[in-house]
């Protein structure tokens, strides 16, 4: 079995404690050392660095099966693997708590204009009390896009504390209830304070919040993506600060990471929304806490059973 990226030591542990089962980890996999390891492996383990290509299958011809250690699968050609009757799992549930308390947390931080209140004070020295009055929670409509693990639990987190959620799901009905009310995105686009995306990245949402989208907003609005970078146009969402159809963003993920594999033009409005006073900026984070490592260390283990039966 191969393990590329870094796990809970509770992972490592579990799984060399089983007699007769090889284990080879590479926490930082090149593509020097990947090669002749995937060569010998049964089952591979891997999160989200490493593009699984036709090309890099072929240098596979035991591979039986994949899990995919999180959410996020748009980095592995599954008809690549189909051809080859490779399995392909993962463990999305591990993450979904961390992440409703980080979009929460920026919601927050948004709302209640602690970043450029932080920024007067930090970079101008300037004591502006008033001038960052912020809003509640409770007082704001806030859409959530996609309602699997991650938004569900984001949208149920949001009404506990009093907002008000609409939830559209292009693939999903019937999930209203517990303060959750189903939208459309036309609903979303008249009534929504906020927007978070909760979407995976397919040739459907490739690109999908971009200027156009945000232009459909009767209001300005705060951005929150902990999704996937693809999905959102940088240079929308550095035109439309500009232009105050936003009044904040938070960014976890990007189009292509970290930032200095950006093209041009992202690379442009990177730099923009870097100086903005009104963005919160983080390196993909918004799942990644000690206890979601332990919690999908748990949840590798207890998917790799059933395939470890008659592999040990």
């Amino acid at each position: 079995m191969l393990l590329t990226e870094t796990y809970h030591p509770t992972l490592l542990q579990a799984l060399q404690s089983r007699a007769n089962l090889r284990i080879y980890s590479l926490p930082k996999p090149s593509p020097n050392t990947l090669p002749p390891l995937l060569a010998e492996a049964h089952i591979w383990v891997l999160r989200g660095a490493i593009p699984v290509t036709e090309a890099l299958l072929q240098g596979a011809p035991n591979l039986r099966a994949i899990l995919r250690a999180g959410s996020g699968t748009e980095h592995i050609d599954k008809e690549a693997l189909a051809r080859r009757g490779i399995h392909l799992l993962s463990t999305p549930q591990a993450n979904s708590a961390p992440v409703a308390e980080y979009v929460v947390g920026a919601m927050i931080t948004l709302a209640h204009r602690i970043l450029p209140a932080h920024h007067d004070l930090r970079e101008q020295n300037t004591w502006n009390r008033h001038s960052h009055t912020g809003r509640e929670l409770a007082s704001l409509t806030i859409g959530i896009m996609g309602f699997g693990h991650n938004g569900s639990r984001t949208a149920h987190l949001l009404a506990q504390l009093g907002a008000t959620v609409l939830a559209y799901d292009r693939y999903k009905q019937g999930f209203a209830g517990n303060g959750i009310q189903e939208a459309s995105l036309e609903e979303i686009w008249l009534h929504a304070d906020v927007l978070s995306l909760h979407v995976p990245l397919t040739a459907e949402t490739q690109g999908c919040i971009d200027k156009a989208f945000l232009e459909r907003f009767r209001q300005p609005i705060a951005l929150i993506n902990i999704a996937r970078g693809g999905i959102v146009s940088l240079p929308a969402v550095a035109e439309a600060l500009a232009a105050g159809q936003l009044w904040g963003a938070a960014l976890d993920t990007l189009p292509s990471e970290p930032p200095d594999k950006l093209n041009s033009d992202e690379q442009q409005a990177w730099d923009f929304l870097r100086k903005h006073p009104s963005v919160l900026l983080t390196p993909h984070i918004a799942g990644l806490t000690q206890e979601s490592e332990l919690r999908l260390a748990r949840a590798v283990l207890a998917a790799l059973e059933p395939l470890l039966y008659g592999h040990t």
